[in-house]
């Protein structure tokens, strides 16, 4: 069985998770590199299912 990156956002009692398969090469990079990538894909998995905005209103 292949092993996969899971990854998941969790706010407000919502929650999103998504599995990514991992790299070729995977066994290859260092731990440094493999946390790096699963830095970067969690990244765009957040900033593509997190909604965040500011509005400036009356009281």
């Amino acid at each position: 069985m292949a092993k996969v990156l899971k990854i998941g956002v969790a706010m407000g009692g919502l929650r999103d998770e998504d599995t990514v398969q991992l790299p070729d090469g995977w066994h290859e990079m260092s731990q440094k590199e493999q946390g790096e990538w699963a830095d970067e894909v969690l990244d765009v998995h957040v900033s593509n299912n997190v909604n965040a905005w500011w509005n400036v209103e009356d009281e």
